[in-house]
């Protein structure tokens, strides 16, 4: 990953990414089971910023908001780029939900119950915020109405939000279906953890059908928590859709969207809502 970012042209010395390191401990700091307090795989911001500093997006999509650390580090990267860009970020959590939130500060961490929203006005610049545009929703209905909205073709697509092999490849999909010629795709948690499905569409769906250097495997020098009892690494697949030609990546996946994969998430969705409901009713 530190290669990665020297190759987009900045500094992998960790004192170059104060600003970031920052951002990390509002937006990506996390509490463990184990009650142990860490800045999640905070170096994805640096590689985010290095990214949209290299390719100067002027729209970026990005699937799952959680705290908003992925988004404002773009942001920052516009700011500090003098670049006009806007970052669309999609999450079914809206960001007026409170929610248990953990604070890096000065006196040691903390934990405050505060919404989103809340905790943006207290720790982000309005030069930040100004630039990120939330879209609360299931992916797959955001996405239905993306055209008749009139949003914009995107440049550059960050897929971070279900994991489970359906969400993944709608994601996937739904960002082609919008992306403008060039765009890069870049997913997280490129993992064999259990349920995962990045790495399955990736190897299986996407991989095979690039010529060779579109695709990199990026480590990001992190461990997650361990999950059965095996130590992953925590890793991420960057597409270069400049490498691939502006029609090809939009191919990939015309034959699912018509036929097994368009009836099998259907079926999904529908199996999903069904669990929602009768927890709701319970």
């Amino acid at each position: 990953m530190t290669e990665k970012i020297r190759a987009l042209g900045e500094s992998a010395d960790p004192a170059r990414w104060t600003a970031c390191r920052r951002l990390a401990g509002w937006l990506a700091f996390k509490r463990a089971p184990d009650g142990r307090f860490h800045a999640g795989h905070w170096w994805r911001g640096p590689l985010l910023y290095s990214l949209a500093r290299r390719r100067r997006p002027r729209h970026v999509l990005e699937f799952g908001t959680g705290r908003g650390y992925a988004a404002a580090c773009v942001a920052q990267a516009a700011v500090d780029g003098v670049f006009d860009c806007t970052v669309w970020s999609v999450d079914a959590r809206p960001g007026d939900e409170p929610q248990e939130w953990a604070f890096e500060l000065e006196s040691g961490p903390a934990l405050r119950r505060m919404t989103r929203a809340e905790v943006w006005r207290e720790c982000l610049p309005d030069a930040l915020q100004s630039r990120i545009r939330c879209l609360t929703g299931d992916s797959r209905r955001v996405m239905r109405r993306w055209a008749a909205e009139g949003r914009p073709g995107v440049d550059l697509c960050f897929i971070d939000g279900g994991h489970d092999r359906w969400t993944v490849t709608h994601d996937c999909i739904a960002a082609l279906r919008v992306a403008n010629p060039g765009c890069a795709l870049l997913f997280d948690d490129y993992s064999p953890r259990r349920g995962y499905g990045v790495k399955r569409l990736v190897d299986a769906r996407i991989a095979p059908r690039l010529p060779a250097g579109a695709l990199e495997i990026l480590d990001m020098d992190c461990r997650n928590v361990t999950v059965f009892g095996e130590d992953l690494s925590h890793r991420m697949a960057l597409v270069d859709g400049a490498s691939v030609g502006p029609d090809a990546l939009a191919q990939f996946f015309a034959p699912a969207m018509a036929g097994w994969w368009q009836r099998g998430y259907a079926l999904y969705d529908a199996a999903r809502r069904l669990v929602e409901w009768t927890r709701g009713s319970a």
